[in-house]
C-alpha cells in the first residue's frame, strides 16, 4: 500500500497550501528594488488602504463566483448607492441615515439579481450584464451625470483611523473575517459550497437551491453597498464614471485568489490575497512611471487564464469520455 507523499517541512506544506503568499513577496521585493520608496510604511499602510474597497467587493463576489455564478452589475451597484447618498443629502436626509441606507439598498439590488437567475432560470451573466445597464443609468439619472462632492459627515468609514490603523483597513478586514468565518464555518457556507460543486446533488440533497441562490447574491449586493461607502469616504465625491469597469477587477481578485469559476472551490482568504496582489501590482507600476495600460494587461491576463483554465477539466472530462466510449468492449 503507498502513502501519499507529504511535503518535508512546513514551509513547503505552506507554499502549497497559499502559493499567492509567496508571489507577493516577490512583488514587493522586485518593485522595492524597481523604486526604493515602494517599501515605505507609508506606502505599505496605503497599499492596504487602496485595497480596502476591492477587498470588500471582492468577499462578496466570492460567495456569487461559489456557485458557478458572476455578478458583473457589482460596480454599477456601488455607483448607485454613491448616487443615493448624494440625492439624499440634496433632499436633507441626516448624513448617518444616508451612509446606512446606501447598503440596504444594494442588498434589494442584489436579492433582484439572484432571484432572475434563480426563478427565471436565466444565466447569471446575462441577468447582471443587463442591471448592470440599469443600476448605472438610475445612477446617472440620480447625478443628472454631475460630479457632486460630498460634505465630511458622510466620510467617516474612508478617512481617519483608530490607533493608527485606517477606517477604511478596519472595515476591510472586518468584512473580510466576517465572510470567512461564515463561509468556512456556517451551515450556509457549506450549503454554498456544495451547491457550486454538484447543483444536482443539492437539489437531490434538499438543499434550498433558489433560496441559497438568491442569499448569494444578496451578500455580493451587501459588500458591494459597504464598499461603495467606504469608497466614497474616501473620494469626497461621486463622480459619473465612478466604479466603471471595477466589476472586472472584482472578479480578478476572485479568481487569483483560487476560486474557480465553475463553482465548489475558493476561500475568502484567498480572495483577500489575491485583492492585495492586484493592488500591489497597481501602485508598484504607478510608483515605476510604467504606462497606466499595463495594469488593464494584467487584470485581463489573468482572467484569461482564469476561463481557459475553468474549461480545461470539462474539456478533458469530455474527452476521456469519448476515449472510454470508443474502447468499450462489445458485449453479446
Amino acid at each position: 500500500m503507498t502513502q501519499t507523499r507529504r511535503p518535508a517541512n512546513a514551509v513547503s506544506r505552506f507554499v502549497i497550501e497559499y502559493p499567492l503568499i509567496p508571489i507577493g513577496v516577490a512583488l514587493i521585493v522586485l518593485f522595492s528594488l524597481l523604486q526604493p520608496h515602494f517599501f515605505s510604511v507609508t506606502n505599505l499602510v496605503n497599499i492596504l488602504t487602496q485595497s480596502s474597497v476591492l477587498l470588500i467587493a471582492a468577499t462578496g463576489m466570492t460567495y456569487v463566483v461559489l456557485t458557478a455564478g458572476i455578478d458583473l452589475s457589482v460596480g454599477a451597484m456601488m455607483f448607485l448607492a454613491a448616487a443615493l447618498v448624494a440625492a439624499l443629502l440634496t433632499a436633507g436626509v441626516p448624513p448617518v441615515l444616508a451612509v446606512i441606507l446606501a447598503p440596504l439598498l444594494t442588498i434589494i439590488l442584489g436579492a433582484f439579481n439572484g432571484t432572475l437567475v434563480a426563478k427565471a432560470g436565466v444565466p447569471a451573466m446575462l441577468v447582471t450584464l443587463a442591471t448592470l445597464q440599469v443600476f448605472r443609468g438610475i445612477g446617472g439619472h440620480l447625478t443628472e451625470q454631475q460630479s457632486i462632492v460630498l460634505p465630511a459627515e458622510v466620510r467617516f468609514l474612508g478617512t481617519g483611523d483608530v490607533l493608527g490603523i485606517p477606517r477604511a483597513v478596519i472595515v476591510a478586514a472586518i468584512v473580510v473575517a466576517v465572510g470567512s468565518y461564515v463561509l468556512r464555518r456556517t451551515r450556509f457556507g457549506r450549503h454554498v459550497q456544495a451547491l457550486g460543486s454538484n447543483p444536482n446533488g443539492a437539489w437531490n440533497a434538499g438543499l434550498p437551491v433558489s433560496g441559497l441562490l438568491i442569499a448569494v447574491y444578496s451578500v455580493a449586493g451587501l459588500c458591494a453597498g459597504i464598499a461603495a461607502t467606504v469608497q466614497i469616504g474616501r473620494l469626497g465625491a461621486v463622480q459619473p464614471t465612478l466604479d466603471l469597469g471595477f466589476e472586472l477587477t472584482v472578479v480578478t481578485a476572485v479568481v487569483l485568489g483560487g476560486t474557480s469559476l465553475n463553482g465548489g472551490q475558493g476561500t475568502v482568504f484567498g480572495t483577500a490575497i489575491g485583492a492585495i496582489i492586484l493592488t500591489v501590482v497597481e501602485n508598484g507600476l504607478v510608483l515605476s512611471g510604467a504606462s497606466p495600460y499595463l495594469f488593464d494587461i494584467v487584470r485581463g491576463a489573468v482572467l484569461l487564464a482564469a476561463i481557459v483554465g475553468a474549461g480545461i477539466p470539462k474539456q478533458l472530462a469530455a474527452f476521456l469520455t469519448r476515449r472510454g466510449g470508443a474502447r468499450a468492449p462489445v458485449t453479446s
